[in-house]
């Protein structure tokens, strides 16, 4: 195996206002051909796909490039796919150019870029975590069949009173809490039919997520310790800018809390809606998500709305004519 090395220079500000917010989406924008614009047009991205394919033991070229689809979705290859398309984008974008670089946030399994990007895992950690993490989860939806829909308008505290109130607790959890008015929430399959039913009944629209378990929900448990022992022998160092982490909200720099969360967020809510509030807190106001499609940006412009100071901006614009522009 090649020994895989960070790819690409950090360029960092002191000031939050002063460079980007960087975000990173996690599973749910698989598709084939993801990633060809940042495929092997360096030293540097090749190196990430290289990477990946080397720790993983699998062809990643071969699953973006080409699926199928029905590989492409399965959350083992999923989160190994989505990881290595961020990466790749990340190291193209310091490479052609200085982007000042202030915070990052991971949405979900975008969490794992987000620490990479901040100095916390190298290259080959990344691609070592994110795949233990993903043969865990795969294993454990296989054990118990679970499914996530996303819901709204509603709030997550309203979310929350529901399923206690219904006496679903211990099988369905707030997976998302995505916005002030938009939530996912997952669990055991015939639980979350039942309240999906309820919510429809009463005028609240669902859609069900195309994944194969049930992330952030009491039914990933088991994968607590399992993740705690994955990650501890994985060498981490404190992140150079602050990441705001899903399980907390909050910026985190000791190396055990940031692994500790790690765990937890098998079964954590996404914090995210309180993440967007603590980056504004923070004084971040400029937000660039690097990511195949647009997702994270649609919830940071509801979540900020029309306010002139906030500029949300996603990769393939400021790639320019490089790549292809995003849809």
């Amino acid at each position: 195996m090649q020994v895989c090395e960070s790819i690409g220079k950090t360029t960092t500000a002191t000031n939050p206002a002063d460079g980007w917010m960087m975000i990173f989406p996690g599973q749910g924008s698989p598709a084939i051909g993801m990633g060809s614009d940042v495929c092997d047009i360096s030293p540097g991205t090749t190196a990430v796909w290289d990477c990946a394919s080397d720790v993983s033991g699998v062809d990643v070229r071969k699953l973006c490039l080409k699926g199928p689809m029905t590989r492409l979705t399965k959350t083992v290859y999923q989160q190994l796919a989505v990881t290595t398309v961020n990466a790749a984008m990340l190291t193209a974008l310091r490479e052609h150019g200085d982007v000042l670089e202030t915070g990052y946030a991971g949405h979900s399994a975008g969490e794992y870029t987000a620490l990479y990007a901040a100095g916390v895992m190298d290259l080959e950690t990344l691609f070592r975590a994110i795949t233990l993490r993903a043969t865990i989860m795969q294993n454990l939806a296989e054990q118990r069949k679970g499914a996530m829909y996303v819901v709204k308008p509603y709030s997550h505290d309203a979310l929350r009173d529901q399923i206690d109130e219904m006496g679903l607790g211990e099988v369905l959890n707030v997976c998302c809490d995505n916005g002030h008015q938009q939530q996912v929430v997952g669990g055991e399959l015939t639980a979350v039919k039942t309240l999906v039913n309820h919510l429809a009944r009463s005028g609240v629209n669902t859609l069900k997520l195309g994944v194969n378990g049930a992330w952030h929900t009491p039914l990933m448990a088991a994968g607590v310790e399992q993740m705690r022992l994955a990650l501890a022998d994985l060498p981490f160092s404190s992140p150079v800018c602050p990441v705001i982490m899903n399980s907390s909200g909050i910026a985190e720099y000791s190396v055990a809390q940031i692994k500790e969360n790690l765990a937890l967020h098998l079964i954590n809510t996404v914090r995210w809606r309180e993440s967007m509030d603590r980056w504004a807190q923070m004084g971040h106001r400029r937000y660039l998500e690097i990511s195949n499609k647009k997702i994270l940006s649609h919830l940071l412009a509801e979540h900020y709305g029309p306010a002139e100071d906030y500029h949300i901006q996603h990769y393939y614009h400021l790639a320019g004519s490089r790549v292809q522009q995003a849809g």
